[in-house]
This record gives structure tokens, C-alpha cells and sequence, in this order.
């Protein structure tokens, strides 16, 4: 199977193994275009240089030219690659390099063309000729035929040279790719060991192994996402788990405790130890509807935090509710010498479900008259944002320790852990009150101080008004 890190350090390769062909390609195409026009600028020289050096064995006596001069013109010229045909107009003088060194000008024109073809396979070239005009004072008196090699021709410096730069460019460019192996191979492993190390966190967890963290890092900020989802991923699995133990252990001992009171009644009362009295029955029943309420409870928490259950939501004055809970609580905040205070605008709109919200406000109205001391006080209160209403219920109780804060709204979870059941309830209602308040798309959060109170605050979304706008839409249709 092909691994991420091999196809990593084939591309690097691959990609490199190009970059070296191309520059190649385009060095080569840059430097054969050099050497062509520095071939055809340095014949260009030498013929202007011939011409003037040819004017100079002019004879304006005799209006004829020196033949040795020309004669040691047309030997240098040759030597570079260049014949030489000078005749005047009278045609008295008419030296032509040919005629002199046939043999020696027909091997020079093989050779230039045997050393182009060695670079150049399908170079086309071959003998040319250009013509130019001798003049003495602005008067032709001869001419001059300038025979090479053509279009253009390198000397075998000229193609030595390009063959050195070429094995000189073949070198670098395998020391390139050789460093690039290198850096792909370390770059290919920095990339994939973090992702390796992932994949092993992800097996581990996969087999049960909740919290295995992986302790690879990387600097690429994907993969670093990556190894921080994985961790937080983990963690949140391992903690799942606890909870999960936790709550089985909790509804275990929720559930033992009436069962026992309720096991033992019946058998003391079927041994005939105990007579089964009305009293005695109607204890057995109280354990049986204990029994029943931590059953529905959690039923009723999973309906909440799957989703599966409906509000039922309408428009109504957040003072109503108020009004009915007074009532509800009335007695045993003056049992407990608690004062009971509520501060609403004059208006206090709500668009949700009336009873689980009810239900939401109970929950956290009897926590606190649970927790404030006789002689405190617990504050309701309401203020509406343009797109959010907020609700508080604030006591001036014992307060929650900060360890505590983020585990109130779990199942089971009890601040106090020395509260039994019948004080300090069975630890569902503030899970129960949260679902609700997910369920309506709002979030509820708790701040608190030692010794000076807790404060928990819902936010609910403010739909009434486009509710209400929505509902007078329909009705005109």
C-alpha cells in the first residue's frame, strides 16, 4: 500500500525532477540563442574588419591591389572560418582563397558542418556567400565576396564550452534533486508522523482506550488542528465515560435505597414480624413513588436532550408565571424567613413553553430556598434585549466553590456531597433545567460567591415579535 509519507517524496521528486528539466531546457534555449548571436556579431566584425583591411592594400596609382597583402588577409580570414574573393572592376586583380587552398577550404567547411550536427543533429546550414562593394574616395573599384559557413557557426571552444556549462548544469541539477530527496524525506516525515501518531490515538480510542492524547506537535497549523481535535475529542470520550459510570453508579444508589426500604417492609411483613398495616403499606407506597419519580425524571431528561420533545410554545407575561410560583413557594420561603422578591418592567413578554419554563423556575426557585439561610433573599428578575430576553434567579445562599461551577447542570452531580436525598434532591433538576433551555435555543449559565449567593441566568431567544408578526401575516392571507 502506498504510504502518504512515499507519494509525499514521489511529488517532491517529481516536482523537483521537472523544475530541473525545465531549467535545463530554457538554459539551453537561453544559451544556444546566446552563442548564435555572438557567432553572428563576431563574423560580422571580422568581415567589416576584412573590408577595412582590404581597402588598405588599395593601390591608387595603379588602381589594382597588393595580391600578398590579400594573400595574408585571405589566409588569417580562413583560420576563421572565412573565404575570402576579391576582384577589381577591371577584373586585372582577382585573388579568390579558393584557388589557392581548395583542399583546406572544402575540409573547413566539413568540419564546421560536422561540429554543428554534434550539437545541432538537425541544424540546417551550409556554404553562403555575401557580396560587398570595395570603394576608394566614394568610387566602387572592387569587389569583395565573403564566403562562410551559414547561418552561423561555433568554433570548437565555443562548443566545448557549452558542453562544460551543460555537464556543470547536469551536476548541480542532480546535487538539486539529491537535496530535494533530503528535504522531502524530512519534510514528508514532519508531516506524516503527527498524522501516524493521530491514527495510533485514533485506534487506541477505537478500542476503548477513552483519554490517550497524542504528544506529537506540528507547526502546520492543519495538522495541528488536527492532534488539538484528537486530544479535546479524547478527553471529552474519557470524560463521557466517567459520566457514564458515574450516572450508573448514581441511578444504582438512587434506585437501592427505596428498593431496600421497600424490600425490607415487605419481607418483615410477610414473615409476620410486622403487621401490614395502613401506615406501614402506605410507606411501602412513598418508596414506590420515589421509585417512579427517579424513573420519570430520567426518562424525562432524555426526551429533553434527544431532541424528541415538543414545546408547546405561545406568547405569554413572564408575570404570570410569577404570580403562580408565588403561590407555590409562599409558605416555605415564610417557613424559612426567606424573602421572595421579584423586579419585572411592566411588560414582560415570553414566547416559549409556559409549563417547562415553569418547570425551569421551580427547579432553580427551590435550590435556592434550599441553600439560603432564614433571613435571606431571593431575587427574580427579567430584562428584554432586542434579540434575547434574560431571566436571573439570584439568592443570597452559602454560593457554589469555582471547582464545582462547570459540573452543576451534570445528572447526579450534588455541590454538597454529605446532602442525602431528602434534602438535597437526587441532582437531576438542574440537568433537567438546562435541556429545557436548550431546547428553546437559549443557554443558561451560573456565576456565584462563597458566603455571598449564586446567580443563574437563562437567555431565551425573543421570538414573539416576529411570531406575532408572522401569525397577522397568516391571518391576512
Amino acid at each position: 500500500m502506498n504510504t502518504l509519507k512515499n507519494k509525499l517524496l514521489i511529488s517532491y521528486l517529481m516536482i523537483s525532477l521537472l523544475i530541473v528539466i525545465a531549467l535545463s531546457i530554457l538554459f539551453n534555449l537561453s544559451l544556444d540563442k546566446i552563442f548564435e548571436q555572438n557567432a553572428i556579431t563576431q563574423r560580422k566584425q571580422q568581415i567589416d574588419k576584412i573590408i577595412t583591411q582590404v581597402n588598405q592594400q588599395y593601390l591608387k596609382e595603379t588602381g589594382l591591389y597588393n595580391v600578398d597583402g590579400l594573400e595574408v588577409i585571405g589566409n588569417a580570414a580562413l583560420q576563421n572560418g572565412i573565404m575570402m574573393h576579391v576582384q577589381t572592376v577591371n577584373k586585372e586583380i582577382d585573388w579568390d582563397i579558393k584557388l589557392h587552398k581548395l583542399q583546406e577550404c572544402q575540409m573547413l567547411l566539413q568540419h564546421l558542418e560536422t561540429n554543428m550536427h554534434s550539437r545541432y543533429p538537425n541544424f540546417q546550414g551550409g556554404y553562403t556567400e555575401d557580396n560587398y562593394d570595395l570603394k576608394y574616395k566614394d568610387k566602387i573599384v572592387g569587389y569583395l565576396t565573403i564566403g562562410y559557413y551559414g547561418p552561423y557557426s561555433l568554433s570548437e571552444t565555443e562548443l566545448e564550452l557549452i558542453n562544460t556549462l551543460n555537464r556543470s548544469l547536469m551536476a548541480l541539477g542532480t546535487i538539486f534533486l539529491l537535496i530535494a530527496s533530503v528535504l522531502g524525506t524530512f519534510m514528508s516525515i514532519c508531516i506524516t508522523n503527527p498524522i501516524s501518531s493521530v491514527i495510533k490515538t485514533a485506534k487506541k480510542i477505537a478500542e476503548g482506550n477513552y483519554g490517550t492524547q497524542t504528544q506529537e506537535s506540528s507547526n502546520t497549523k492543519e495538522t495541528a488542528d488536527l492532534i488539538a481535535s484528537i486530544n479535546e475529542m479524547s478527553e471529552k470520550l474519557a470524560y463521557k465515560e466517567q459520566q457514564k459510570k458515574q450516572i450508573t453508579a448514581d441511578v444504582a444508589h438512587e434506585l437501592r435505597t427505596p428498593l431496600c426500604n421497600l424490600l425490607g417492609h415487605m419481607e418483615t411483613m410477610i414473615d409476620g414480624v410486622w403487621e401490614p398495616t395502613t401506615e406501614r403499606l402506605q410507606s411501602c407506597h412513598v418508596e414506590i413513588l420515589r421509585i417512579i419519580q427517579i424513573v420519570e425524571q430520567l426518562k424525562e431528561l432524555n426526551l429533553l436532550e434527544s431532541k424528541r420533545n415538543l414545546l408547546d410554545r405561545q406568547n405569554f407575561e413572564f408575570s404570570d408565571l410569577c404570580n403562580s410560583l408565588f403561590k407555590d413557594f409562599e409558605v416555605k420561603a415564610r417557613y424559612k424567613g426567606i424573602q421572595l422578591l421579584v423586579e419585572l418592567p411592566s411588560r414582560a413578554p415570553i414566547y416559549g413553553d409556559m409549563n417547562r419554563l415553569k418547570q425551569c423556575m421551580i427547579n432553580l426557585i427551590q435550590n435556592a430556598i434550599n441553600y439560603t439561610p432564614t433571613g435571606g433573599t431571593i431575587i427574580i428578575e427579567y430584562e428584554k434585549a432586542e434579540h434575547h430576553v434574560i431571566l436571573q434567579v439570584s439568592d443570597t445562599g452559602a454560593g457554589i466553590p469555582n471547582d464545582d461551577l462547570p459540573y452543576v447542570f451534570e445528572r447526579f452531580y450534588r455541590v454538597d456531597k454529605s446532602r442525602n436525598h431528602m434534602s438535597g434532591g437526587m441532582g437531576i433538576g438542574l440537568s433537567i433545567t438546562k435541556a429545557i433551555v436548550d431546547a428553546h435555543g437559549g443557554t443558561i449559565s451560573v456565576k456565584s460567591q462563597l458566603g455571598l449567593g449564586t446567580t443563574f441566568i437563562i437567555t431565551l431567544p425573543n421570538y414573539s415579535q416576529n411570531h406575532n408578526k408572522n401569525c397577522d401575516n397568516t391571518k391576512n392571507n
